[in-house]
């Protein structure tokens, strides 16, 4: 071939494949033009599968605080919050889940699920299967509601009425907020999404069966475990789990409760042992102290006489004190037993209440269930050698513990105190109380007279330190011995007087007839305390111990003048304490002046208060009916008014006070109350006042009566 028909057979097909590309480029622009249109029809058909009301299975993309994002295959991801997920947990970035199209576009063009709407279509199914069976199912308290509480089972919410809550009724229904129960269904309604259980049919089928399985075990000496289920005064009652039982407070310990709540609360698990049973009734009686041994069974090895025993004071009463030394075992140490030294009036002078004791053990008495504790036995007998300590004679200094009528008290060492009595303190002279002489705390000396160890006694005297003058009192003051004597005391009598004899103060009498004063009836009327007259000693009688002197003895054998200078001193003396009694006397009119006068004034003033109080009662009655209208109290003064009129002095006077001081009648009655204070008798009272509390008198009269009739039963 030549080269020329080589260049045309070349230039041929180059033209044709222009024209062939033109052609194919204008068919593949038809088939993409086909190709696009289906495309979108195609994505369009795929997105028209997805509708409102379909359950489909979705990936979890994003999680965060407050939603979590599924792709499900729509051109947009899902939003779900995230507390839809509250019965399932949070899934984690990537798990497939199922979920509910609540609507395929909202107005943001996003499809919107739902995770609790695709749990409820498909949980629904199982309560639906659960309610056809009578099956128990587990559910959580969610929240309280009104009639109710709300309770989650299987991720839905259903309502639990307040009457299917428990077998009672219970209170407080927050305290179930959180846990879990068993609980029935009793009603399903799924189109309107209403579900309502019961919890107190499982509990009813609970106990029922609980019985029918306790009712096989229980009988008479039976150990059955239970929980404290309430507490009375008389005991507790515990429930066995169906049943419940009585266990009496009697029951409860071998020991003495005052209140079961000592030991037991509510709630206690315990075992306890069944006492009684009664089938019928399904009356149980129950024992917690029967689960131990009786404690007084071998009482006598465990508390043997002369031992130790340890416990608690339990009871103080005035015989003694009772010492729990373990549960159902009381001793009893007497008052008797508790101090070798200190009388003791109780026992809590010297023990407490809840105190742990050590005592020892006197005596068991098993039949009786009585032991007999001794405290003071914890520590030596001080009275065992106090004769070898402080044998008869020994002088001891000491100080005054306490002054009764009959003598003192001296503390010889702690606990042991010796007895001065009155006869003891002086020879010469009556000690009508050793107060007059002594003080409390004052330092004295005594000597030992007697220890009596049995009576716990010791003997002391203060006259017994010095010689006896009556011994040679006859000697010293013979008969008609003349001498002057120091007027201790008056009596009607006559009068004692104090005779120094050699240092030795010895008590004489002189009898009235002997003053030498005519026609004397009271001594207190002439003569003084601690004048001192002449005097003759006219009988001396040393067995009986008793020196009787005389005035008129004295001036019996001297002139008549010395003896009216004597009579007209004291007829002197005695105008002057005749003065000194009318002032007394005057002081004592005075005192009851006043008292009267002070009385007259608070009746003036309790009149003066019942005028005011009759004013501002009228002043109520008289209010006019526009003051009604116009205060709402005004009904309540009416209702009052027939009470004034009844009784004026009654409260209801004090009730219509107020009403009173709005009236104009008020300055009145407020007049009115000066007037009864400035009644004339009141400065009298004032003044009268402090003189009345100046008289002293009173002691001597009840003294010289005393005296009286101790030297009316001396003569």
């Amino acid at each position: 071939m030549s080269s020329t028909e080589k260049e045309v057979k070349t230039q041929v097909p180059a033209d044709t494949a222009v024209e062939n590309s033109a052609e194919e480029k204008h068919e593949m622009s038809k088939v993409n033009e086909i190709s696009n249109e289906d495309m979108l029809k195609m994505y369009d058909d795929s997105f028209s599968n997805y509708e409102s009301g379909q359950i489909v299975t979705g990936k979890v993309v994003s999680v965060n605080d407050r939603e979590i994002l599924v792709d499900i295959g729509y051109k947009s991801e899902g939003s779900i919050p995230i507390s839809e997920f509250t019965y399932s947990g949070s899934p984690e970035v990537g798990t497939d889940i199922k979920v509910y199209i609540v609507k395929v576009e909202d107005g943001e063009g996003k499809v919107k699920l739902s995770k609790k709407q695709a749990d409820f279509q498909e949980n629904i199914q199982k309560l639906q299967a659960s309610f056809e069976k009578e099956e128990v199912i587990e559910g959580i308290f969610r929240r309280r509601v009104k009639g109710g509480m709300i309770v989650e089972v299987f991720g839905l919410e259903a309502f639990l009425p307040g009457s299917q809550i428990a077998l009672k009724p219970i209170p407080n229904l927050d305290q179930f907020i959180g846990k879990t129960a068993n609980v029935k269904i009793i009603k399903l309604d799924g189109d309107r999404k209403n579900i309502i259980v019961s919890r107190k049919d499982v509990l009813e089928e609970e106990l029922s069966e609980k019985r029918e399985y306790l009712r096989e075990k229980i009988e008479v000496g039976a150990e059955l475990e239970g929980e404290v289920k309430n507490i009375t005064n008389y005991g507790a009652f515990i429930d066995l789990g169906g049943i419940d039982g009585l266990l009496h407070i009697t029951d409860m310990s071998w020991g003495k409760i005052n209140h079961p709540s000592d030991i037991l609360n509510i709630g206690d698990k315990l075992k306890v042992k069944v006492t009684a049973y009664e089938p019928e009734s399904e009356k149980v009686s129950l024992g917690l102290k029967q689960l131990v041994p009786q404690p007084w069974e071998n009482i006598e090895t465990k508390y043997e006489e002369g031992t130790k025993a340890k416990g608690k004071v339990v009871n103080l009463t005035p015989y003694g004190a009772f010492v729990e030394l373990e549960p159902g075992v009381e001793g009893l140490i007497h008052i008797t037993e508790m101090s070798w030294t200190k009388k003791v009036t109780h026992p809590n002078q010297i023990l407490k209440l809840d105190e742990t004791v050590e005592a020892i053990v006197l005596s068991v008495d098993k039949e009786r269930k009585r032991i007999a504790l001794g405290l003071k036995q914890m520590e030596p007998n001080p009275w065992v050698a106090i004769d070898m300590k402080y044998p008869e004679g020994t002088i001891l200094k000491r100080k005054i513990k306490s002054l009764t009528d009959f003598g003192l008290f001296v503390e010889v060492e702690d606990g042991i105190d010796g007895l001065v009595h009155v006869s003891d303190i002086s020879w010469t002279k009556r000690i009508y109380h050793p107060k007059d002489i002594y003080k409390k705390n004052q330092e004295i000396e005594a000597v030992v007279l007697s220890i009596d160890k049995t009576l716990h006694r010791v003997a002391l005297g203060i006259k017994q330190l010095h010689v006896d003058p009556w011994q040679s009192l006859n000697e010293k003051l013979p008969l008609n011995t003349e001498l002057i004597g120091k007027i201790s005391k008056l009596i009607p009598k006559g009068i004692l007087v104090d005779i120094n004899s050699d240092g030795d103060i010895v008590e004489g009498f002189v009898p009235v007839s002997h003053l030498a004063i005519p026609k004397l009836d009271t001594p207190d009327e002439y003569f003084v305390v601690g004048e001192e007259i002449p005097l003759k000693v006219i009988e001396l009688d040393m067995d009986n111990r008793r020196l009787i002197l005389s005035v008129k003895a004295f001036f019996f054998s001297r002139d008549q003048e010395s003896l009216l200078t004597y009579v007209d001193f004291h007829k002197a003396q005695h105008v002057e304490i005749m003065k000194k009694k009318e002032a007394k006397k005057a002081k004592a009119e005075a005192k009851k002046e006043a008292k009267r006068a002070l009385e007259l004034a608070e009746a003036k003033k309790a009149e003066a208060k019942k005028a005011e109080a009759a004013a501002k009662t009228q002043a109520v009655e008289e209010t006019p009916a526009p003051v009604a209208e116009e205060a709402p109290e005004t009904p309540a003064v009416e209702e009052t008014t027939p009470v004034a009129e009844e009784t004026p002095e009654t409260p209801a006077v004090e009730e219509t006070t107020p009403v009173a001081e709005e009236t104009p009648e008020t300055p009145a009655v407020e007049e009115t109350a000066p007037v009864a204070e400035e009644t004339p008798e009141t400065p009298a009272v004032e003044e009268t006042a402090p003189v009345v509390e100046e008289t002293p008198e009173t002691p001597v009269a009840e003294e010289t009566e005393t005296t009286e009739e101790k030297e009316n039963s001396e003569k």
